[in-house]
Parts: structure tokens; C-alpha cells; sequence
């Protein structure tokens, strides 16, 4: 896995807010403002910590389509667990589970075709 990846996880479990947001979505994919609700953090601070973790490959964007058609952004975990060794070069992660696509779930509907302007 990659050495960057690897210190990018360790700096987001070392960050209480990405941490929250990483438990959060652990389950079920979710929008910004539903994270922002969820782990108690401000608005502007969940949008910044959740480009941080997309940066970092750890969550990923998807589109949810609601009950009232109107697309909306989610995030949800690339991976299903990790696991951290330390050895005399320093800290590895393996990550479990691992997709290179989003997982799909019920309601998802395709990037390309939604609406501009979304949460």
C-alpha cells in the first residue's frame, strides 16, 4: 500500500473529528450535513475533514437518489478495516476489504448523470 496512504490514515485516527466521521459512515453512507449533525462538528469543518479523508482515499463520493429525486452526495468507507504494525522502518496499514469502487447500495444512481449543484 502506499507510504502516503499509510501516514494519511495514521494522521486521521490521530484526528478526533475525521475518526468520528470515519465511525460514522462505517455503517451507511452519509451526506456532509448529515455528519456535520451526527458527530456534532460545524458545518465548514465536516466539509474540510471529508476532503481530507477523499484526498486521502479513505472515503468515497457517491450519489444517493432520495424519495425526492434530488441527488445527493455521500460519502462511505473504501475499506472495511485496517490494521496498523510498526516494525524498525515504522508503520505499515493494511487495509481490509478494500474496492477500488465505492460500494453500491440501495437508491445509488450514476455520477455522471446527476444533478449539478448537489449537497
Amino acid at each position: 500500500m502506499s507510504e502516503c496512504r499509510d501516514r494519511a490514515f495514521l494522521d486521521a485516527v490521530g484526528d478526533e473529528d475525521c475518526k468520528t466521521i470515519l465511525d460514522a459512515v462505517r455503517t451507511e453512507a452519509k451526506t456532509i450535513p448529515e455528519l456535520s449533525e451526527e458527530c456534532d462538528i460545524p458545518l465548514s469543518t465536516a466539509y474540510r475533514k471529508v476532503n481530507r479523508l477523499q484526498e486521502a482515499d479513505l472515503v468515497a463520493e457517491k450519489n444517493r437518489l432520495p424519495e425526492d429525486c434530488r441527488p445527493k452526495n455521500v460519502y462511505e468507507l473504501r475499506f472495511d478495516g485496517a490494521v496498523v504494525t510498526m516494525d524498525e522502518e515504522g508503520f505499515a496499514v493494511e487495509f481490509a476489504g478494500e474496492s477500488s469502487e465505492p460500494t453500491a447500495f440501495d437508491g445509488a444512481v450514476d455520477p455522471s448523470r446527476s444533478a449539478v449543484g448537489s449537497d
